[in-house]
């Protein structure tokens, strides 16, 4: 693995003693495993073996679950003969580590910085090391993986320590621990928090409007409909979730008279935006970009319509909430927001499935999506972009995120207390004030 997935790091307290708890009970309790959610508890809040000791509850471990499943490092197993759900983690496979690494960095978790002498004592339950060489250099491939840093020697202390890389720097070293040493770090990718402002990354960025353009070919005629009477007089057009700007050509063509005020928080794909805005001077002269998410995005005191894009799921209630309150105060009467609602309309499994295939020159441009349910409102979504020569697989990209399901009945409730009514428009409502 050349880098370090950033959504794989910055991970809370509880997400790392949840996701040690599950590598460790695989290799000890091997007949135990998956773990139900009450052995899973036990795990984390077991008085040995453990540094420091905690006291979590069903909610915590729930949380620290579903936020570990959203990231791709844990599965949800479900079996008709015992009604208990179970889970598991897929850190080897995620990590691309064998035994000894895995056991390695789950030792790490669960005690927090160590010697090479104590991680080798401390893992043979796990994975017996012969020397402590031997796990010198499994501390080494992590480092270079991104997922462990060897901390500088305090005064007094023999032998230098190790940290995993998986959580906030600041929260593993600790206040005092020491600095990350230079040496260790050499061609290691630094730990990053996710950004939860940029749930697609540079991946989507980059094959978004190659493997995106049969979404809009349908969407953006149906828009070409629903905008086909507003006023530009009123204000500019809000884009929420403006992308790559792929759809920017038809809101320019549904009402060429107004402005664009394209909200889009991801800097990846606001690059690709700004090259369209600059090979594009049509749009260039109308679009506005704003690169800041919903809950604080600068909006214009008035607006002629809204469209949002593939876009609701990802919002917050907070920017849900301020969404509905624009469009109530800030749009004229029967002016239209325009919110796509994506299927499914209700958490369901799906299974790897292809959405796209594109030759591009010598090369082919595949995108698969596959998902599982989070709770009773949120889908894990894994989508994959692949780069084929022949049969050959030249690249691949996987990117995780999470998103709420909302059909008519979620968004209506949500609507109708601010007096707002929708209607159906295709895989879309639009909602408007009278």
């Amino acid at each position: 693995m050349d880098e370090q997935d950033h959504t794989l790091t910055g991970l809370s307290a509880p997400e790392i003693r949840v996701l040690g708890c599950l590598v460790e009970k695989e290799a000890t309790t091997p007949d135990n495993y998956p773990l139900t959610l009450n052995s899973l508890r036990n795990a984390c809040n077991q008085s040995t073996s453990r540094d420091p000791v905690v006291s979590y509850g069903d909610r915590e471990i729930e949380q620290a679950l579903a936020s570990l499943r959203e990231r791709g490092l844990t599965r949800t197993v479900h079996s008709t003969s015992n009604r208990a759900t179970k889970f598991r983690h897929v850190v080897p496979e995620t990590f691309e580590l064998d035994h000894g690494h895995t056991a390695v960095l789950a030792v790490l978790l669960l005690r927090g910085p160590q010697t090479v002498g104590e991680l080798k004592t401390r893992s043979d339950r796990q994975h017996h090391f012969e020397a402590t060489d031997d796990v010198a250099a499994v501390l080494r491939g992590l480092a270079e993986r991104g997922l462990a840093v060897q901390l500088e020697r305090r005064p007094g202390q023999k032998d230098a320590r190790w940290a995993h890389l998986l959580g906030d720097t600041d929260a593993v070293l600790g206040d005092g621990e020491g600095e990350p040493s230079a040496v260790s770090t050499a061609g290691a990718p630094s730990a990053t928090a996710a950004d939860p402002a940029d749930p697609y990354g540079e991946a989507t960025a980059e094959f978004y409007d190659l493997l995106a353009a049969g979404h809009w070919e349908v969407f953006g005629l149906e828009l070409l409909d629903a905008l086909a009477d507003v006023d530009p007089a009123a204000g500019p057009l809000v884009d929420i979730g403006a992308g790559t700007g792929v759809g920017l050509p038809y809101l320019h063509a549904a009402v060429p008279a107004a402005s664009i005020w394209a909200i889009e928080p991801s800097r990846a794909m606001r690059t690709a935006l700004h090259t369209r805005l600059s090979i594009e001077t049509d749009l260039q002269a109308v679009t506005t970009v704003v690169p800041d998410p919903l809950a604080t995005a600068d909006l214009p005191e008035t607006a002629c319509a809204i469209v949002v894009s593939a876009a609701l799921g990802h919002l917050t209630a907070d920017e849900r909430g301020r969404l509905w309150r624009y469009v109530r105060d800030r749009t004229p009467p029967g002016a239209p927001a325009v919110v796509e609602l994506l299927p499914p309309h209700e958490p369901t499994a799906i299974p790897p499935t292809r959405y796209r295939a594109l030759p591009v020159g010598e090369l082919v441009y595949e995108g698969w999506q596959e998902a599982e349910p989070l709770d009773d409102r949120r889908m894990a979504w894994t989508m994959t972009y692949r780069v084929l020569r022949g049969d050959d697989l030249v690249g691949e990209h996987v990117v995780r995120s999470s998103w709420q399901c909302f059909g008519i009945d979620e968004v209506r409730g949500e609507i109708e207390p601010l007096g707002l009514t929708l209607e159906p428009f295709g895989e879309a409502v639009v909602v408007r004030h009278r």
